[in-house]
């Protein structure tokens, strides 16, 4: 008995790790947490219908930031909601605000398919140099268009109930300079990408130090941690962050054997295992897509966001699976030296800034993120 608890625990620790309850486990058992992912459109007025799609968006952690004050059926107001920060990997907010520019483009190219596009004033009220803070974001209005479904953005549509992050490893089918240039297309001048192999291989080995620094750093993975829903219950009780499901984490779920204290055990072998079994994945990548913009301001860090989730969508439509890898751009001081080398490896010199990588190939990945639902972000009025 104690030889079979002790391989529980194992199996527990390292499907926390790598998260591959989601991928190895059969069918999500959480459904009430993806129910936006089906409601998504079943709106009359054009605002709440693209905020509904909207709500789909990447974003770090799955941490959700957004919160919307509607004003009209064609006007809202855009917030992050500060307690859905990472503090320790995000000191400064940038990579939540990132995540609120793919929140604004999803909505973007969800007004488009009725009519309209999306013009946002961004940070109105100041742009909130050191962390956002209650100002807005955004001032949003649907501006009416000559014909609903730009001919650019239709497919982009129809990918963003398809879209997931795909964590699992990579088989070894090539991409090709076609998939490049086309998801650069789509994403615009900010987005670039390479298939090199020396290129690969030093982004690969970059990525994997820095996916050790953050599981190995006590306070980052800690915060990792503290975001890990383990079970369909927690998961529906907060469908945000980080997500373990599937039947056999229920199994260790009831059993006692995924235990907060279990998951931030980095000694154990589980954790160990897991982590190895992360670090395999990650050098399966075929190729990498990265974000850069002339500048790191806040405006610049939204349209970063609005450039990824382009480039991310349109990798939905071709089949690619797309799995962000950009823990060697986090602010943090045991990141530093990563932070450098990875803007030196690819060009990148100040004032011009790396926003957003991410690795690229074909997965296995079926499931889809949980997400708070539409009414649950909006601010009372």
């Amino acid at each position: 008995m104690m030889k079979r608890r002790k391989a529980l625990k194992i199996m527990g620790a390292s499907l926390a790790v790598t998260g591959a309850a989601t991928y190895i486990w059969a069918a999500p058992t959480a459904k009430p947490a993806r129910a936006p992912w089906r409601n998504a459109g079943q709106y009359d007025d054009p605002v709440r219908f693209a905020l509904s799609y909207a709500v789909l968006a990447p974003n770090p952690h799955n941490r959700q930031p957004w919160q919307v004050k509607l004003v009209s059926k064609t006007e809202a107001v855009l917030y992050c909601d500060p307690a859905r920060r990472l503090p320790v990997t995000d000191p400064l907010d940038r990579q939540i605000t990132i995540g609120l520019g793919c929140f604004l483009e999803t909505l973007n190219i969800a007004a488009n398919e009725r009519g309209y596009r999306g013009v946002f004033n961004l940070f109105p009220d100041g742009a909130h140099p050191d962390r956002l803070d209650e100002r807005p974001v955004a001032r949003i209005k649907l501006i009416p268009t000559s014909l609903p479904g730009n001919q650019n953005d239709e497919t982009l549509f129809s990918s963003i109930t398809r879209r997931r992050t795909d964590r699992s490893p990579f088989s070894g089918r090539a991409l090709s300079d076609d998939d490049i240039e086309a998801l650069n297309k789509a994403a615009g001048p900010l987005c670039h990408g390479s298939l090199a192999q020396d290129i690969l291989q030093n982004i690969r080995t970059i990525c994997v130090d820095a996916t050790k620094i953050e599981f190995l750093t006590p306070q980052t993975y800690a915060e990792s941690v503290d975001l890990m829903r383990v079970g369909r219950n927690a998961i529906n009780q907060n469908p945000d962050g980080i997500s373990l499901e599937g039947p056999m984490i229920e199994v260790l779920n009831a059993g006692g054997v995924l235990t907060p204290d279990a998951l931030k055990d980095t000694a154990s072998p589980g954790f160990k295992q897991g982590l190895n079994m992360y670090l395999k994945a990650v050098n399966t990548a075929r190729g990498f897509i990265w974000i850069t913009t002339p500048d790191n301001s806040r405006e610049a860090q939204i349209a970063a966001g609005r450039a990824y989730v382009r480039a991310n969508l349109k990798a939905t439509q071709l089949g690619i699976s797309v799995q962000p890898l950009s823990q060697c751009l986090q602010e943090y001081p045991e990141m530093e030296k990563l932070l450098v080398d990875i803007h030196a490896l690819l060009g990148v010199t100040a004032p011009a800034r790396i926003q957003m990588l991410a690795r690229l190939g074909y997965g296995t990945a079926k499931n889809k993120s949980p997400r708070w639902p539409l009414n649950s972000r909006l601010i009372n009025t």
